[in-house]
């Protein structure tokens, strides 16, 4: 789910594992849409359009993934509280990426659970969201929520949610393909 003023960097290390994996077990384990709560194309930070489905518009999923990044509490708006918990019903779990774990506490879907956002927002999401607990973790996997402090630690995510479904030897072939760790 892309909001206007979302980070490439933060998109690129969610896809990519995943597209990576498919070539690399020459199957298609992963397939994904990009979503946002309206028709008109997303914009990235630095500008890069992208033409997104309505979230409205998908049925079920096994995986959101939240990706703000930039501008979060501007984002932090009644529609968007509205569509996440909507949303929230028809997909098996939910992801913050970078600042997504802000929205999705601002939404009630991470009480309860613990959570880590960039390390930028950390502190003020701690305060305005005691009933989450967030902390400074790279990225955290906690039952059917999950979230990560930032667009490189996006791809520590999804390296552990491929291991997690596809075993240790697929990730580390990923991690290699792209020289990580």
């Amino acid at each position: 789910l892309l909001f206007d003023g979302f980070s490439n960097l933060c998109l690129a290390n969610a896809v990519e594992p995943l597209r990576a994996a498919n070539t690399l077990a020459r199957a298609r384990l992963y397939e994904w849409n990009f979503l946002s709560l309206g028709s008109e194309p997303v914009r990235s930070s630095s500008g890069l359009p992208v033409q997104a489905t309505p979230l409205s518009s998908l049925l079920s999923g096994t995986f959101l993934f939240v990706m703000p990044s930039y501008g979060h509490e501007a984002l932090a708006t009644p529609a968007t509280v509205r569509a996440l918990r909507a949303a929230h019903h028809r997909f098996e779990a939910l992801a913050g990426l970078d600042t997504g774990a802000y929205l999705l506490a601002h939404a009630g879907l991470l009480e309860g659970h613990k959570a880590t956002c960039h390390w930028d927002i950390l502190n003020q999401a701690s305060e305005a969201f005691p009933e989450v607990e967030f902390t400074e973790d790279r990225f955290i996997i906690d039952g059917n929520r999950a979230s990560c402090g930032g667009a490189t630690t996006t791809l520590e995510l999804m390296l552990a949610l491929i291991e997690r479904r596809h075993g240790a030897a697929l990730s580390l072939e990923v991690a290699a393909l792209f020289m990580y760790g």
